[in-house]
């Protein structure tokens, strides 16, 4: 029997569950289905259980500078596998709350792969729906590269590395974006041997580039091997470790690693005979409304291509929910982004060369974190604060790297939705001594009136 319903979410990830608890809001029947797991990607794959290893990544790696406090520290050992299964838990205590929020709120979640039917309803396991809308929030799953293909033993992608028990002596990151500039700083901090292989010209490619530079240089404080503008050519793989063979500059080199992650971008995954129309890279195709071809079907999250954040695709829910049921809603945001090697990185806005080509002449900014007392107390100084914004004032970028950038971040994307002017920034006063001061500290510097700065 086919069952009516106001909303059908496929994926429950942060778009989907987002839009379920948004129109249960406003009164809506809901119905859920994921297939792996409440939370998506973000909770079970992805930002929790990652940023639950790189949190006990840094533990350790800060109990090398318990002397410089007076503490002496013998560690005797370490237990990857209960590291491991730590995160495990953290990600299943998470889920469970998920579920619980659900059920409080009358959303029925059902553990199936959905699948559209010729007639316009949709299949869940066994269950037949013709919802009055569906969202469509599948997300996205690991690209591969042909030659780079995962075994899941000597070449793995980054949901196979999660649950890996055991630290390689040695690693190999094919992609030095975020996602594998975040693993090389989890395994360097246990001492493994690691070397990433991005093709562009800098890790982070997306980043500011004097971030994407400063990044660099922590990592070679780390002895972690950063090659860019250098391609993988093969890997050959062997009983117990692998030969990667690496073009770069014209020249040939072979590296040596136990283990190797191809970490090169997500591809959109889709339900069975979805209908709608997608673009040339198989994303979905919306209008601002986050309506797909055929209105009665949205569509939000990763799958819809862009930014794959999770905050992102959250407000992406929320706004394809209210489309929906005509509530009022938005679709562009200054959306911040961060990555959580160390040190942190955190940026809301355009780069410089992004703002250089669209409004030409700009005014930039930076702010030593050297000559902020907080972060020189942590003793964790080597990063700064920039600015990047129009002669007139109006800011543009804000780009952060050092101790607790994502959370500073947050003002930031605050303050670029207020339209606030570096005048009018500068009239605000922060703390002292907190590592926030820095921002008005570059603040003060692109004003040309810096107070810790020359």
């Amino acid at each position: 029997m086919t069952q009516q319903v106001d909303l059908l979410v496929i994926g429950g990830g942060p778009a989907g569950y987002s839009a379920a608890i948004r129109a249960s809001h406003l009164g809506k029947s809901v119905v859920v289905a994921e297939e792996n797991g409440l939370g998506g990607t973000c909770l079970n794959r992805g930002c929790i259980p990652t940023k639950a290893l790189l949190e006990s990544a840094h533990f350790y790696s800060n109990l090398k500078s318990a002397p410089v406090h007076g503490v002496t520290v013998q560690v005797q050992d370490l237990d990857y596998a209960q590291v491991v299964q730590g995160k495990d838990q953290i990600v299943h205590n998470l889920v469970k709350g998920l579920q619980f929020l659900m059920d409080k709120r009358k959303i029925k979640v059902l553990g199936e792969e959905a699948s559209f039917l010729p007639s316009g309803e949709v299949q869940v396991g066994t269950e037949v729906f013709r919802a009055a809308n569906v969202l469509v929030a599948t997300g996205t799953v690991p690209f591969e590269l042909p030659g780079l293909e995962v075994d899941g033993h000597i070449v793995v992608n980054s949901d196979q590395l999660l649950d890996r028990p055991t630290l390689p002596k040695s690693l190999v990151i094919v992609g030095g974006g975020v996602i594998g500039c975040e693993f090389a700083t989890i395994f360097a901090s246990y001492g493994v041997q690691v070397t990433i292989v991005e093709l562009m010209k800098q890790i982070l490619p997306t980043e500011d580039g004097e971030i994407s530079q400063a990044l660099a240089r922590e990592f070679k404080k780390r002895r972690v091997k950063v090659l860019t503008g250098a391609k993988v050519a093969e890997i050959q793989r062997l009983e117990d470790c692998a030969k990667v063979l690496v073009d770069q500059d014209g020249r040939s080199s072979e590296i040596e690693a136990e283990l190797v992650l191809v970490s090169v971008g997500r591809r959109p995954v889709l339900p069975q005979g979805f209908p709608a129309e997608l673009d040339a890279r198989g994303y979905v195709k919306v209008n601002e409304r986050f309506q797909t071809s055929l209105p009665q079907i949205y569509a939000a999250g990763d799958v819809i291509g862009g930014l794959q954040l999770a905050h992102l695709a959250f407000e992406e829910g929320w706004a394809a929910a209210n489309n929906m049921f005509g509530e009022p809603a938005r679709h562009e945001w200054f959306v911040p982004a961060c990555v959580y090697t160390k040190p942190e990185i955190a940026a809301v806005g355009l780069t410089e060369a992004q703002a250089r080509e669209k409004h030409g002449e700009v005014v930039t900014a930076k702010y030593s974190l050297k000559g902020n007392g907080r972060a020189v107390i942590a003793r964790e100084d080597s990063g700064f604060v920039k600015f990047v914004a129009k002669p007139s004032g109006e800011v543009l970028g804000v780009h952060i790297i050092g101790p607790q950038a994502t959370e500073l971040i947050a003002g930031a994307a605050l303050a670029l939705e207020q339209g606030v002017t570096l005048e009018d920034w500068a009239q605000v006063v922060y703390p002292h001594p907190t590592v926030s001061e820095s921002i008005k500290e570059a603040v003060l510097s692109a004003l040309g009136c810096g107070l810790h700065s020359l």
